[in-house]
């Protein structure tokens, strides 16, 4: 963006630069799949300990949702 432009965009929006508001919305979005990951985490583990799936599930179910979570956060840096 140009000065121009960034100057326009933090008075319309009274005053928050582009740089502020794509932090905020990148750190929206990784407290979204860090909730997710933890919800798949807890949801593995209660299917194990009552015998709905097995250990090995478990550990593959966490780390697929590990590697999600690794490639959301570099590409969302």
């Amino acid at each position: 963006m140009t000065n121009t432009q960034v100057s326009a965009f933090s008075h319309s929006t009274g005053g928050v630069a582009p740089g502020q508001l794509l932090l905020v919305i990148a750190g929206v979005l990784a407290v979204i799949y860090l909730l997710w990951l933890a919800w798949l985490a807890h949801a593995q583990l209660v299917a194990w300990q009552t015998g709905h799936g097995v250990f090995y599930d478990l550990l593959f179910s966490i780390m697929r949702g590990g590697v999600v979570a690794l490639l959301l956060g570099y590409l969302l840096r």
